[in-house]
């Protein structure tokens, strides 16, 4: 068999400071993809971003780029409430799709995605990063083995913020505080951006160790939310049920400094009936001055057991158990394959309605102060609507 080109990616919002410059290394890094252009509003800054990593093409008008047939996948790096419009466009214009979560802003924008993909015979795949990152797909595989028998529970926290102020000094202006991701609208979160942001996140990693869907939520809501989303309104708790009704889950926001706990960055533990696995996601591991972590560690029969990856020259936030760009790669990495070699992709869209889908009802359960089933979430809500 003939060896298949690479496949030509257009980067769009490539000057985005959140996962753009991550999309940018893994996009010049993996021989089955060509970053062939860079799309983005600003032109001086475009040609300046082209020059330093030597792509030829730019384009400041992305009708002008879906009508480029060198183009064969469009990679939307871009705030959530263009995300819908702009798959759309790119899926009827003969291009596969790759899109950063959370997919869209209601499930009637993700079915549209979807319908729109099928219909072209393209693929659409929503950038779920933690559903392919290393120490999670590590722990994925010890719960199919048995490690740990059966699951109970999947507690996940997320120890400290590490995009603060100071955080942000420290990456020299370079860390995700972005006005869009604290701005009701643009994020299509309403009042929890935050939560519209990482929900999908959270759910993802769930469904990925339980092997399950979320039936239930509950979400914990304040008055008032943490730094710059002070004037909106926290979630500082979620707990959900799993789809089988064996298995339940909860999440919890822990808001501290790094120095202030031995860990940072997200952390999950899954409970099972023979042991417990302690997993750390992206930017996770120890805080400074403590010592270093293993990125899984399996507990049982009174014995601890690390397991390590590779990807210590990833880059990191605060730890060096990140692993964040190489979880972007092994996503382009799967989707290049699926692309190519016509396999069924691990996240498609339906993957990213059902992690969208969770993340609404969590938001709709803050709203209205009680548990709220999945199934009931309308294809028409949006939260910055409510």
């Amino acid at each position: 068999m003939a060896e298949h080109p690479p496949l030509k990616v257009a980067l769009v919002g490539a000057l985005g400071k959140v996962a753009a410059p991550c999309h940018l290394n893994v996009l010049r890094s993996l021989p089955s993809l060509e970053l062939t252009a860079l799309c983005d509003t600003d032109e001086a800054g475009l040609r300046q971003l082209a020059q330093q990593h030597e792509v030829d093409q730019i384009y400041t008008r992305y009708d002008e780029l879906l009508a480029d047939p060198g183009i064969d996948v469009v990679d939307l790096v871009i705030p959530p409430f263009l995300h819908a419009e702009m798959a759309i466009a790119a899926a009827q214009a003969g291009k596969h799709v790759y899109v950063e979560k959370p997919m869209a802003l209601s499930r009637g924008q993700a079915q549209e995605m979807i319908q729109a993909a099928a219909a072209s015979s393209v693929r659409l795949m929503v950038g779920e990063s933690y559903y392919f990152h290393g120490p999670h797909r590590l722990a994925r595989d010890l719960i199919q083995a048995g490690e740990i028998g059966e699951i109970r529970q999947i507690r996940q926290c997320k120890q400290a913020w590490l995009f603060n102020e100071s955080e942000n000094r420290r990456l020299n202006g370079l860390g995700h505080d972005v006005a869009w991701r604290f701005d009701p609208q643009l994020s299509g979160g309403g009042q929890f951006p935050w939560v519209m942001d990482h929900g999908p996140h959270l759910f993802a990693t769930a469904r990925l160790f339980a092997g399950s869907g979320i039936q239930t939520v509950t979400a914990l809501q304040r008055k008032h939310g943490v730094g710059r989303e002070w004037q909106l309104r926290g979630i500082t708790a979620i707990s959900w049920v799993h789809s089988d009704d064996a298995v339940d889950g909860m999440w919890c926001h822990c808001e501290t400094i790094p120095e202030a706990g031995p860990w940072v960055g997200f952390r999950s533990e899954i409970l099972g009936t023979k042991g417990t696995l302690r997993v750390f996601g992206e930017g996770g591991g120890a805080a400074p001055g403590f010592t270093q972590v293993a990125p899984v560690t399996l507990y049982r029969q009174g014995k601890a057991r690390d397991f390590q990856l590779d990807g210590s020259s990833d880059r990191s936030w605060v730890s060096n158990n990140s692993y964040y760009d190489q979880a972007h790669r092994n996503v382009w990495d799967h989707f290049a394959d699926a692309v190519i070699n016509e396999l069924p992709l691990a996240y498609d869209g339906i993957s990213g309605m059902e992690d969208l889908t969770a993340t609404l009802a969590t938001i709709q359960s803050a709203v209205r102060g009680c548990a709220t089933e999945v199934s009931s979430v309308a294809d028409d809500w949006q939260a910055w609507k409510t």
